[in-house]
């Protein structure tokens, strides 16, 4: 047996055993990790060396996890005990760590997949593991964008929470300004959450548009927060009241509030698609029975619409794939939105290029032209799916990014036949009466994702990169109207801009604990030969016999 299928064996070993360990009184357990969970979500950080596996510290990379064992356990006859001392609370904590340690461990297993690990065992239930290239897997630079999409999202919408948190009205008292204020707070929240999902507000999935997801979701984290400022136990509330207050407070069918609730809602039945990806998305509501539901503080103001987008996509996978194009128009807003001075020319729309016989060759998403410099700008939007579920959707991301070089390849192809002014032309007639165009900048945009480590080489001849990447490079700016050549100066810096998020070149073993066994990750193949943990017997596989 190969040490991936002994460390397999060894995951699944720790999950029974994690499962075994639910409290008997299963809506108990649920609320003990929802409070772990908003109480402090940042301490349950599994540990300083945890960048070897995840690329970056990370919190919260069990919780989803955890929530899954106990939804999956609530039809069992469980029989576990909490003892006195310990109680629900420490209990919940505990079961969050333990969590957070066996999705460490199920990443480090996907990284022995695709070859960025490898691993032995020496037969006594301990396995080391290194890393086996310097390649960093896509997801690194994947989380390291996403976080910074977040933080920067967060630092610009702060002062105006800090303003609003200086006048939070005083909970004793029952002045109708509170739903107000709150309606206010969570305005700002859900303005902070705009990296999450890319389609526009009157697009319709699983029988709402995402404007109405959006306005649930606001009530929603409206009254939990004023729910956790009055100092309100979390407790299950009924699903039909819920509905309910939202039908009148937003002045909608309960059917269709009850559908957006839905959509919002971590089940058993959906528990192991939401618990797939380690660190994404918390729950914003847990069901703990068929007609109560409870909610997370922490879930609600984190990434909801992220788990929206999830469990869209897992309920209603046609519609979701049907709407996807949607996504392209409010990518190409978000960059137009660079290029709001008068001296930049935008198109409204793709713009398909065809053959002489008429068909169609390729297409342009979107246009930027400068009328100072004459430099035309032509830019490929690839609208992703963050935090691909498995490496096999991850490889089909790359190949749809990646057919970016055949399309570049068609447009230059066609601008080089028909020259730059068609284009022009075509984007503004007016602006290309009077003026020519001097220079083409090619660029292709992902949405989260622009470079892989495997696959086909990029085109060199455009510049490559993600959303956040371009907005860090601009310092979240739009183009300065007095720039020399702002459209060439880009080009320049996402040419040459190489993101820092390469596995560690040196730095202590990270330990994992699973029960019984235990996993040791090490930066290097010399840092694991070096070790004590060197002096394993590789018999389990050929992976030892690579040194990365």
């Amino acid at each position: 047996m190969t040490a991936q299928a002994q460390l397999r064996q060894a995951i699944d070993q720790q999950q029974r055993r994690l499962r075994a360990g639910i409290p008997g009184d299963c809506e108990a357990a649920i609320l003990a990790l929802l409070r772990a969970w908003d109480r402090q979500p940042l301490a349950l950080d599994p540990g300083p060396s945890s960048g070897l596996v995840n690329g970056r510290r990370l919190a919260d990379l069990g919780g989803n996890k955890a929530l899954q064992l106990c939804l999956e356990s609530g039809g069992d006859e469980a029989t576990a005990s909490v003892s006195s001392s310990d109680g629900m609370d420490g209990w919940g904590e505990r079961h969050l760590r333990e969590c957070g340690r066996l999705a460490e461990a199920e990443l480090v297993l996907a990284h022995c997949e695709t070859g960025f690990m490898r691993a032995v065992e020496d037969g006594d239930g301990t396995f080391g593991a290194w890393i086996a290239t310097k390649r960093a897997p896509a997801s690194w630079r994947e989380r390291a964008d996403f976080d910074w999409w977040a933080a920067w999202l967060a630092e610009r919408h702060e002062p105006e929470l800090r303003a609003l948190r200086s006048a939070r009205p005083d909970r004793e008292t029952s002045d109708p300004g509170h739903d107000a204020y709150y309606r206010r707070l969570a305005a700002v929240h859900l303005e902070m959450m705009a990296h999450q999902l890319g389609y526009p507000a009157d697009a319709a999935i699983g029988g709402c548009t995402v404007q109405t997801y959006r306005d649930v979701l606001g009530r929603l984290i409206g009254w939990a927060l004023q729910a956790r400022d009055r100092g309100e136990a979390t407790t299950p509330r009924s699903e039909c009241s819920l509905v309910a207050a939202l039908a009148m407070a937003l002045a909608v069918e309960p059917a269709v509030a009850a559908r957006a609730v839905a959509a919002f809602t971590l089940d058993g039945e959906g528990a192991a698609y939401h618990a797939a990806v380690p660190g994404v998305a918390a729950a914003p509501l847990v069901r703990v029975d068929p007609d109560r539901l409870v909610w997370s503080v922490h879930g609600l103001t984190t990434e909801p619409l992220l788990f929206l987008s999830r469990e869209l996509r897992r309920r209603d996978a046609q519609g979701y794939h049907n709407a996807a194009w949607r996504r392209e128009a409010v990518f190409r807003q978000d960059l137009y939105a660079l290029f709001g001075d008068n001296r930049f020319v935008t198109g409204a729309n793709r713009l398909e290029l065809r053959r002489d016989g008429g068909d169609v060759r390729t297409d342009i998403d979107a246009v930027v032209f400068d009328r100072k410099t004459g430099t035309l700008g032509v830019f490929e939007l690839k609208s992703q799916d963050p935090f691909a579920r498995s490496t096999a959707e991850m490889a089909r991301q790359r190949d749809n990014l990646l057919y970016a070089n055949r399309q570049i390849s068609g447009v230059l192809a066609w601008l080089n036949r028909h020259g730059a002014d068609a284009i022009l032309a075509r984007v503004d007639a007016r602006t290309a009466k009077t003026f020519r165009v001097q220079k083409v900048y090619p660029f292709v945009l992902g949405r989260y994702l622009a470079r892989f480590g495997d696959g086909p080489e990029p085109d060199r001849r455009a510049a490559w990169g993600t959303w956040p990447q371009l907005l860090r490079l601009l310092a979240g700016r739009p183009i300065q109207a007095a720039g020399a050549n702002p459209l060439a100066s880009l080009f320049t810096h996402l040419t040459n801009d190489v993101p820092d998020t390469g596995p560690p070149a040196d730095g202590p073993p990270y330990e994992i604990a699973l029960g019984v066994a235990r996993l040791v990750v090490y930066p290097s193949y010399a840092a694991f030969r070096t070790s004590a943990a060197g002096k394993l017997n590789p018999r389990s596989d050929s992976c030892s016999r690579h040194q990365g």
